[in-house]
């Protein structure tokens, strides 16, 4: 268990750190808070924490002493600033003394708080790994400022334009606000790379990476690299001493050449860079950042390409290749249902008339195809239901379109095999299976089911058993779960209204149901298949402005008050 203690003479913000944040979950566990900085050195004396949160301003001794202190004895512990806007210069002048990050107290929400925390986890569970030189040390602190100063201006508006620009002189940011060019860099096959180096938190990755770029920048004095997540960093260059665009291209070309050629050479993977166009003041960054992501978006399609500048997606190239490599899919298809066949004809041709084709349309259609036949052939459900949720799933984590027809053809002969050699069912089961199809959206119960095919209920029980190998409830619940899967991959129905659409008056009951047949409840499953990069950030985004919608009508209430 990692041992924290917090420093912070202000009494709410420190029981509120305390008390918000679940420590247990990240492995730590706080064993003292103080006031000052002469209690807390008194302690750390005596106990050795691995992490210490502390303010900057307190009485009796300040946490620019209580830092210095600890750093005349000791390189290891981590520290963890607690710091206000207006005190990011001294966070700055921290840095020499080998602070870990910083966290902005009565700002950052407890998931950006705990995203901070992780990171210094990661680092030390890492330590007996790598433990970094201290001219590293010192690297890696530099290199959190700025990643967070970049963090907080792109994607949570801390930062107005011209408050991001002091940062970026007091932080020593290799940048101009003039002919800027950003690239989000990706990591080919990462999960592959996380188990080659045996890196579940990704952090002996992730030094290796920023340790390299900063070196590699630093030389071309040009640019910085930020840490986005997972596999992605964020490039950002300026080019404010060359005029033509050409000039500039060719030398982000000669960079990013360079870049793939140390982590190819040092870490044996490959990396694909999606380019922003050129642009002018750091307000535009955030729509580079975008175009950024779109265009990296399109290697998914594209394949084997490494460079791609977003003004490609302005094109017709991508829907072309779309359309031409599943047009190559559907020939090599043996046809063993004509319905089947022909919902995939109309997703190419539906897919063939969008303007801009993204991984995300191209995904959802296969998984949509891969879910159909659960839904819309006549056999038992659940024998092919588990299989599509496994295809399903290795879809979504598909790197590139090749590799998804690949998967996509897989469960198509799958399929075709189990719709080859399914049992003979009685005309019975048949007339009762077709009713379920028809009235599963009512309340229906075995009695009324026998009625309708003139059968004895304990009769049809035994018969579906023994053609089925299921019970009736049974076969009921997973034909309507099947039918709320395709709402909630089609719709953006909420998930209460999917339950009344599937016969279930009773959400929890549905979510219940739901979970047991496919192991994850109904927002879990919409949220594995299809929410992407972009609705995440719309999700934050709305998140952050009804906060500050709260935050409005708190101000009013006062003012009432």
């Amino acid at each position: 268990m990692i041992k924290v203690i917090i420093v912070e003479d202000e009494m709410l913000v420190r029981i509120g750190l305390k008390n918000s944040i679940d420590w247990a979950k990240l492995g730590m566990e706080v064993i003292a808070d103080f006031s000052n900085g002469q209690l807390a050195w008194d302690f750390y004396q005596q106990e050795k924490p691995d992490l210490i949160l502390t303010d900057i301003r307190m009485p009796n001794m300040d946490g620019m002493e209580l830092i210095s202190r600890i750093r005349e004895n000791d390189a290891q512990t981590k520290i963890i600033i607690l710091t206000a806007y207006e005190e990011f210069d001294v966070v700055h002048k921290a840095i020499r003394f080998g602070v870990s990050d910083y966290i902005l107290k009565l700002k950052m929400s407890i998931d950006e708080m705990e995203s901070v925390l992780q990171k210094v986890q990661a680092e030390l569970q890492t330590k007996s790994v790598r433990t970094p030189s201290e001219p590293q040390q010192d690297l890696l602190n530099a290199i959190n400022l700025k990643e967070n100063a970049m963090k907080d201006y792109l994607s949570y508006g801390r930062y107005s334009d011209a408050e991001f620009a002091a940062i970026t002189k007091k932080l020593c940011f290799r940048l101009h606000p003039e002919r800027l060019i950003l690239c989000v860099m990706a990591i080919d096959n990462f999960k592959q790379m996380e188990s080659k180096f045996k890196d579940s938190h990704g952090n002996l990755i992730r030094f290796s990476i920023l340790n390299m770029m900063s070196e590699l920048l630093a030389g071309y004095n040009r640019g910085e690299v930020i840490y986005e997540r997972d596999e992605k960093y964020i490039l950002v260059f300026s080019f404010q001493d060359i005029v033509s665009e050409s000039t500039i291209y060719q030398q982000l070309q000669d960079i990013l050449s360079h870049i793939s050629g140390v982590v190819k050479t040092y870490l044996n993977a490959s990396v694909t860079f999606g380019i922003s166009p050129i642009n002018n003041g750091y307000s535009a960054l955030k729509q580079m950042y975008v175009d950024s992501l779109r265009a990296l978006d399109l290697g998914f399609v594209l394949g084997n390409e490494k460079y791609i500048q977003s003004d490609i997606a302005k094109t017709d190239r991508v829907s072309k290749n779309v359309g031409k490599k599943l047009d190559k899919m559907i020939r090599e298809l043996e046809p063993f249902n004509g319905k089947y066949f022909k919902e995939i004809e109309i997703g190419i041709q539906a897919l063939s008339l969008l303007e801009s084709i993204s991984k995300q349309d191209i995904q959802v259609m296969l998984i949509r195809w891969i879910h159909w036949p659960t839904v819309n052939l006549n056999n038992y459900a659940d024998d092919i239901s588990s299989m599509a949720l496994d295809y399903a799933g290795r879809i979504h984590q598909g790197t590139t379109l090749d590799e998804d027809i690949d998967i996509f053809t897989q469960y198509w002969l799958e399929v075709k095999n189990h719709h080859q050699n399914r049992r003979a069912i009685s005309k019975e089961i048949a007339e009762a299976m077709k009713y379920i199809q028809n009235h599963y959206d009512q309340d229906i119960s075995l009695q009324q089911l026998a009625d309708q095919v003139q059968m004895n209920p304990s009769y049809l029980s035994r018969l579906f058993k023994k053609h089925l190998q299921t019970s009736f409830v049974e076969y009921l619940n997973h034909y309507r779960i099947d039918m709320a899967k395709n709402l909630l991959m089609n719709t953006h129905l909420k998930s209460y209204e999917i339950a009344e659409k599937t016969g279930y008056m009773d959400d929890s009951y549905f979510s219940r149901i739901f979970k047991k047949v496919t192991g994850m409840r109904p927002h879990e499953f919409r949220k594995q298949w299809f929410v992407d990069g972009r609705e995440e950030r719309e999700e934050r985004e709305e998140r952050e402005e009804r906060e500050e919608r709260e935050e409005r009508e708190d101000e009013a209430d006062d003012e009432n008050l």
